[in-house]
């Protein structure tokens, strides 16, 4: 997600990107937001300051009228430091829930505009290979090697999926395996983690577990999501 602070400190910049990827959020109100948790803030660290130079002139009060009266004051200060807290806390969640609406900035070389604006190839400079033969694809290859099963993939799941097979499945646990070993060389720990997390996790890093728009599968009654890959948690 977005600093809050930058969003506030670049609103045309920010809406200028939510215009661009379709998305509404309401940027001003989390801007409104900001602000009030700043003042919110001020006033609840001034309360605080206050209270506590309060306190310490009790140990030097002799007078009890005066003692009495900076008891009481140290009291109002404490409920209005409660209640700016409580305010203060009502302000941060309205303002993460409107921050999390808003997506990270896109890249300038990311076309703008609608799906016909978005396909450009790019070709790489290396010329293309001319064969004395009819070239197959990967999925013929795959097929005439007996290295994959689309029909058993479909009785079982459904179109566009497979199944690999022989030594298409050994290349493939070869390929994580040297990818693998290439990090341990560089000092990385390998490990195994939980397949769910918290949905604060979650939000935090830019997944939506509840709402119309989830990319997330959710436990019922519990604040727990299944991961969608490994780095979340």
């Amino acid at each position: 997600m977005l600093d809050r602070r930058w969003v506030v400190e670049h609103l045309e910049e920010v809406k200028r990107n939510c215009a661009e990827r379709g998305v509404r959020a309401d940027v001003d109100r989390l801007a409104e937001l900001e602000n009030r948790r700043r003042d919110l803030r001020a006033r609840w660290d001034a309360c605080n300051r206050r209270a506590n130079e309060i306190a310490k002139a009790l140990a030097q009060c002799r007078d009890e009228a005066e003692r009495q009266a900076k008891k009481e004051e140290g009291r109002r200060l404490r409920e209005e430091a409660a209640e700016t807290e409580r305010e203060m806390s009502a302000v941060e969640a309205e303002a993460d829930a409107l921050l999390r609406m808003i997506p990270n900035l896109t890249h300038p070389e990311v076309p703008r505009g609608g799906e016909e604006n978005a396909r450009e190839i790019a070709r790489g400079a290396a010329p293309l290979p001319h064969f004395d033969f009819p070239p197959l694809d990967h999925v013929q290859l795959a097929e005439k090697l007996d290295l994959i099963d689309f029909e058993a993939a479909a009785r079982v799941t459904g179109h566009g999926f497979y199944f690999l097979k022989n030594e298409a499945v050994l290349l493939e646990l070869a390929l994580q395996r040297y990818a693998l070993d290439v990090l341990l060389q560089d000092g990385f720990i390998p490990m195994t983690t939980p397949d769910l997390a918290r949905n604060e996790v979650l939000e935090g890093i830019g997944f939506l577990p509840r709402g119309p728009e989830t990319q997330i599968y959710s436990i019922e009654n519990s604040d727990l999501s299944l991961i969608a890959t490994a780095e979340i948690t």
